[in-house]
């Protein structure tokens, strides 16, 4: 195997996933037929990462708040200008940049966070596709090893028993069975509970990658090169012909779209909960035109979420898992943190009150 590792390399964050994490809990995680070792890997990993970025979430939503209640301040100052100012564009933008310093208001603040938690989203799906790559490669070159150990074993133990010095088309038929059965006698794939290979699509996809999946460079394709297809199918052909085809003849199917289908219902449901950054409306804008962008942003969303919702959908059931449990814990913390402003801006008008009473 050392010699072909050489075709795949991990990335930075392909080797935290795979290299350190799902190494540490190989070491403690046996996997059984409900839930493997890498899927304990992914679940820690988004909990960490979310984690992480905890402070980037809050952050987000505190600037979401301030600009809602900012908006509501300027609302008179920025009526009054549009009085003043009537069709005059130039002095419009002129008192709507005077009046965003005067309640340091930056519209731009609260894209920041969004901005960051893209870039976030973009770097884990590399790192989950580099791991998925790395780990469907390994196993090729593992289960290449196994079939030539056993094939060579197998022939050798013939040869010496009929005392030939070259194999017959039987021996050599009798070593590729044996060979076939070591390969699948030692494969072992990693479940998620319906899902059969977590390293493959949550779809209808076959569990075992098939060489055009292996070697091809379209949407979901582990574009893995340097692999001979009649190597490939000579080292793979038990372990296909097991998980990849039914008693009945038909192909199997690695999963039945549950995650990525809960990736998405959690996705909206988070949108729902998580108001988007309030966007003061420009002066120099028509009536028409705010409500336009006001309703462009409410279709991004929920547009967002469903885009995201895609992506499972052609990469690993692992990529999906992290995707479910990522908006989970985003649906929670936004309820949590709903709870909390609701509170404070409670509080807030119970302390104005009392104020203005006095």
């Amino acid at each position: 195997m050392g010699s072909m590792m050489l075709a795949v390399e991990l990335n930075w964050i392909g080797k935290l996933i795979y290299q350190y994490l799902y190494s540490w809990v190989n070491g403690w995680v046996s996997s059984n037929d409900i839930i493997g070792a890498f899927a304990v890997t992914v679940i820690l990993f988004t909990i960490f990462l979310k984690t992480l970025t905890l402070p980037l979430d809050i952050w987000q939503k505190r600037i979401a708040r301030k600009n809602a209640k900012k908006s509501i301040l300027m609302k008179d100052d920025l009526e009054k200008a549009k009085k003043l100012c009537g069709d005059n564009r130039e002095m419009m933008m002129i008192k709507q940049r005077e009046i965003n310093k005067k309640y340091k208001y930056n519209p731009l603040a609260a894209c920041l966070p969004s901005i960051v938690t893209l870039v976030v989203f973009m770097v884990v799906l590399t790192g989950f596709n580099s791991a998925v790559r790395f780990h469907n490669y390994t196993v090729f070159a593992d289960l290449t090893d196994v079939y030539e150990s056993a094939y060579s074993e197998s022939i050798n133990k013939l040869l010496q028993t009929d005392g030939n010095e070259q194999a017959t088309v039987e021996q050599s038929q009798t070593a590729t069975l044996a060979a076939e059965s070591a390969v699948l006698e030692a494969y072992k794939p990693e479940r998620f509970l319906l899902t059969i290979n977590i390293f493959m699509p949550d779809t209808m996809k076959l569990p075992i990658p098939t060489i055009k999946e292996f070697t091809g460079t379209s949407l979901g394709d582990l574009r893995i090169e340097g692999i001979d297809s009649n190597e490939y199918s000579k080292v793979m052909r038990s372990i296909i012909q097991k998980y990849n085809v039914k008693e009945n003849g038909k192909n199997a199917q690695n999963g039945w779209f549950v995650l990525p289908i809960l990736a998405v219902v959690l996705s909206l449901i988070s949108a729902k909960f998580m108001k988007p950054p309030e966007q003061m409306a420009q002066i120099t804008q028509t009536e028409e035109q705010q409500q336009k962008a006001k309703s462009q942003a409410k279709m991004m969303q929920y547009l967002m979420p469903i885009m995201m919702g895609i992506f499972p959908m052609f990469y690993s059931t692992a990529f999906a898992l992290y995707m479910v449990i990522s908006s989970m814990i985003t649906t929670i913390l936004n309820l949590v943190y709903n709870v909390y402003a609701k509170r404070a801006d409670e509080r807030e008008k119970d302390i104005m009150l009392s104020t203005t009473l006095k």
